[in-house]
């Protein structure tokens, strides 16, 4: 998404959990789209944090929205709210929020119509798997351009197999009903566990990713979104520390925005999902196997596309840690 075409000043109220006083601190964050840099001034104390800087790549344009986390030279920000007028002119029109049900009935479809949303502009925020007594269906929440009436159009073609929000009222009240409960459809056994990584997420590939899983004969039995803090995803991944290489970058990476985490099922899951993700080796997937999901959808080591798995013995504990821990 292209901000704007000159190098106007983008502000943002922004904050950051400081983990030695425990406190949390509030920033003015400003964003200079055309040269992709970024400015800090911490608001209580009127001073500058972090003079204007080059932003790396793994930073997008689309972080910089009310409700994202973004990842700024190892801080986790939480974008709060814009901070000015001008700023909230120009982005939320193209912010519109809107939420979606997916039955059981076009459940193997998920793939397919979340690809859908993302190609035509809007950005996955969050989804669950949810059994309404008729089976597994998916709620998910998306930001867009004209998102209510434009989605609603878009997914016209599925019937009654979606369910579209017609209003904001209905955005705020699909939301209560559909992420409001801790309730989750995993099983916690014969699984392994998949992560979409952020960057996967913000390149809008979560649907390609999906539909690949389901197309080789998986079964996804649960599936949400999460922001995880440094914390978090430093207890996840550390089995793997001491085992792959740059693992503080790896932890990175899981901070930088919204993951989708799966419990996928099938014989021998773990063993088996390893060959459709492809090799941790982003080149090596790239040349050998360019048809799984890291030769297809990954950047580079770190940014690879999906986390599964490695060892057959962790496929549940791993599957726990999102769909049991994370939820209390």
């Amino acid at each position: 998404m292209v901000l704007c075409d000159k190098d106007e000043v983008l502000g943002f109220l922004a904050e950051w959990y400081d983990p030695r006083p425990q406190l949390k601190r509030k920033f003015l964050l400003k964003y200079y789209s055309a040269t992709h840099d970024a400015e800090m001034i911490e608001v209580e104390k009127h001073r500058c944090f972090l003079k204007r800087s080059k932003l790396p790549s793994t930073v997008f344009p689309s972080d910089f929205s009310v409700g994202s986390q973004v990842l700024i030279y190892g801080r986790e920000l939480k974008i709060l709210d814009y901070a000015d007028p001008l700023t909230r002119t120009k982005l939320a029109p193209k912010s519109e929020a809107t939420s979606i049900w997916i039955t059981p009935s076009q459940y193997g479809s998920v793939g397919a119509i979340v690809s859908d949303c993302e190609a035509n502009g809007y950005m996955v925020m969050k989804l669950k798997t949810i059994d309404n007594g008729d089976g597994i269906g998916l709620a998910v929440s998306l930001k867009g351009p004209k998102a209510v009436t434009g989605t609603k159009d878009l997914l016209s073609k599925y019937g009654g197999g979606v369910l579209c929000a017609e209003s904001a009222g209905d955005v705020e009240t699909m939301e209560g009903q559909y992420f409001g409960s801790t309730e989750t459809t995993a099983t916690l056994d014969s699984c392994t566990c998949v992560v979409i990584k952020p960057h996967a997420v913000k390149a809008k590939v979560s649907g390609d990713i999906i539909s690949t899983i389901m197309a080789q004969g998986y079964e996804i039995s649960a599936m949400q979104t999460f922001i995880l803090e440094r914390a978090s995803a430093s207890e996840f991944l550390e089995v793997y520390k001491g085992v792959v290489q740059d693992y503080s970058t790896h932890v990175d990476e899981f901070t930088t925005g919204i993951v989708i985490a799966m419990e996928v099922r099938a014989e021998d899951a773990v063993s088996t999902f390893r060959s459709t993700a492809g090799p941790w080796d982003v080149e090596m997937a790239k040349e050998l196997y360019p048809k799984s999901i890291r030769g297809k959808h990954g950047v580079d080591n770190i940014r690879n596309a999906v986390h599964c798995t490695d060892l057959p013995e962790d496929g549940q504990s791993e599957c726990e840690y999102f769909f049991d821990l994370l939820q209390n």
